[in-house]
């Protein structure tokens, strides 16, 4: 048995977390659409129009309100009732992991300011320009030794992690393992929301501390606000930039003519990450908790209240963006996309995340024009926040 291993805790733990799921799963069954995107799917967007079509606010069976509401969105996001945690710190009731109770790094005004000088300098256009040549060395290193015909194992994950832990001072002889602890700590947005497996749990928990552990041996970020800063990168920022990559080339492949149209003008590749952040995005969701009672809607929302903004569905939204589900990269002059758009805790992993990706589709456009797919995308479950290919089978990505 593990070091510290708590056999009862984890009993209990896991057993509130088999009953959540199996109620969610119930829920879902009987129409609740929310419980079905908690579930997981494979294209959630119509469970995003079914939400919509309930009113700008609906009160889920699952005990969240919930809102794909474009104009609620914008409204809560600018509002400071409506925190990360509750005023205590708190996480809201209905959340079945407590990952909030923990602190979210840079999340709260208060703490972002305090934050803002540790971050501040790793994503200032100077840095992020040079770290461009970075990120182009990288996808051309990983290009030349890819196997397999998986883009997400061959090319956006190994991009995203080796770019973002050089920025981050992680050497060389440690990425292997940096790798893996991004890869642990992915559901860690996701089970704010969806009950996961204990095992997975645990897996998460333990790789946020070997986040904090390999960046609390390096000379550079002993301070625990440098460490906080670098962690929440580390699980924001990786992600983000790899299921951009992968959705934004899912999402290419299927419109006819749009990967052809991007390796014709790999300059495209910053039109290619703003659409797909509008129609695709990496982050699908927001969560918040009302500090005071708010009206909201028309609807009187008690302290403690819990809302989950679908921010995903307002990039399908006609009323903002005309053919919303198509993938175009001429959209002109719209609104930005709400992703990233609300959360003290994306303005450091935001601009980190779109450079990157930008980079890497530019470079894979510009060395593999004939990459075409080759299978169906495969989904996790249970991940109502993170949107990305586990898998995306196809060819071409080996050519030389």
């Amino acid at each position: 048995m593990p070091e510290g291993a708590n056999p009862a805790a984890d009993y209990e733990l896991g057993l509130r977390l088999l009953n959540a799921r199996a109620m969610q799963r119930v829920l879902g069954s009987m129409g609740d659409p929310y419980a079905l995107v908690l579930r997981g799917a494979d294209d959630p967007y119509p469970l995003y129009a079914a939400i919509r079509e309930r009113g700008p606010i609906y009160h889920s069976t699952t005990g969240s309100r919930v809102t794909a509401d474009p104009g609620v969105i914008a409204e809560v996001l600018a509002d400071p009732r409506w925190r990360m945690a509750g005023p205590d710190g708190s996480p809201a009731a209905e959340q079945p992991l407590p990952f909030y109770g923990y602190g979210t790094p840079g999340a709260e005004a208060d703490e972002h300011a305090r934050l803002r000088p540790h971050w501040q300098p790793l994503v200032d256009p100077e840095t992020l320009a040079a770290h461009r040549k970075t990120v182009e060395r990288e996808c051309l290193a990983r290009l030349d030794r890819v196997a397999g015909d998986d883009l997400m194992a061959g090319y956006a994950w190994p991009v995203a992690t080796a770019a973002t832990g050089a920025l981050l001072g992680v050497p060389a002889a440690a990425l292997p393992r940096y790798a893996e602890l991004c890869a642990d700590a992915e559901a860690l947005q996701d089970s704010l929301l969806a009950a996961q497996p204990l095992a997975l749990v645990r897996r998460i928990e333990d790789a946020v501390a070997g986040l904090d552990e390999l960046f609390g041996g390096l000379s550079e970020t002993k301070e625990s606000s440098d460490r906080a800063v670098r962690v929440l990168l580390s699980v924001a920022a990786v992600p983000a930039t790899a299921h951009l990559v992968g959705n934004a080339v899912h999402a290419l492949l299927a419109e006819p003519g749009g990967w052809a149209a991007l390796c014709r003008d790999p300059d495209l590749a910053s039109a290619a990450v703003a659409e797909t952040l509008r129609y695709d995005p990496p982050v699908q969701a927001e969560i918040r908790v009302a500090a005071a009672p708010v009206e909201l809607a028309g609807t009187e929302l008690p302290a403690g209240s819990h809302l989950v903004m679908i921010t995903a569905a307002a990039g399908r939204d006609e009323t903002r963006h005309p053919e919303p589900d198509r993938f175009r990269l001429d959209r002109q002059a719209e609104p930005e996309p709400l992703t990233f758009a609300g959360g003290l805790h994306h303005l450091p992993a935001a601009p980190l995340a779109r450079a990157q990706a930008e980079v890497a589709l530019r470079i894979l456009a510009e060395a593999r024009p004939n990459l075409r797919p080759s299978g169906t995308p495969v989904y996790r479950r249970r991940a109502p926040v993170v949107r990305g290919p586990v898998e995306l089978p196809v060819l071409g990505l080996g050519e030389t």
